[in-house]
């Protein structure tokens, strides 16, 4: 099982650039300048990721909340799809993300993510991103469960639909939090990658996907 951005997908640069599209968007309506809504955008980023939310449209009204805004629905659902349309095209799977499914193949694969906070969001990521015709199953915690990772369900929902036991699992991500610490809860074996994080807690760390393979063989 698997995590997707940060784990399978290389998503600096769409991250990086979404926020920055949004931000020129803002300078042409509203004459803001754009470096002033990136770096709030930023600290709205953090906020929100800590507590869980994932939904854009909640950022962009705090965001527009703090710059004395109002935010229109027209507008936002805009400022959406600009989000989300330049993050999926400025993101790309790692190089070693297919080379490392390609061998996995003949074990079953899964992927776990949260949601992007729109129910159908981040499927459509997915799908776009070319590499789903290696998974089993998919399960976007928040959309396909009321809960998001940490909570255990997603994890539970995953392992039940491949009608495997948990303890047979191990679960790859990026995130000790919302991703190590949730397949632990589960009863999954877990792999940290592409990750400072210090932490006792993974089975154990990855630097590259294909260490996966030699870890399961």
């Amino acid at each position: 099982m698997f995590d997707f951005d940060d784990t399978l997908m290389d998503v600096y640069n769409g991250r990086r650039g979404a926020i920055e599209a949004v931000a020129a968007a803002i300078q042409s309506i509203h004459g803001i300048p754009s470096g002033e809504v990136i770096a709030l955008l930023e600290i709205i980023e953090r906020e929100m990721e800590r507590r869980a939310i994932f939904d854009r449209r909640k950022w962009f009204l705090s965001l527009y909340n703090r710059l004395g805004l109002s935010l229109e629905r027209g507008e936002a659902l805009n400022l959406l799809r600009i989000y989300w349309g330049t993050w999926t095209k400025l993101s790309k799977a790692y190089p070693d993300t297919e080379p490392a499914l390609q061998m996995l193949k003949p074990l079953r694969l899964g992927i776990i993510a949260n949601t992007d906070g729109v129910n159908g969001f981040k499927r459509a990521r997915m799908e776009a991103s070319g590499i789903l015709h290696y998974f089993d199953l998919i399960v976007v915690a928040g959309d396909d469960t009321p809960e998001v990772k940490p909570h255990p369900a997603p994890f539970l929902l995953a392992a039940s639909l491949l009608h495997v036991d948990p303890e047979e699992c191990l679960f790859v991500g990026d995130r000790v939090g919302s991703d190590i610490r949730g397949a632990i809860t589960a009863g999954m074996e877990t792999a940290l990658i592409r990750s400072r994080e210090e932490s006792p807690l993974p089975n154990i760390k990855l630097s590259s996907l294909m260490d996966i393979v030699a870890y399961l063989h």
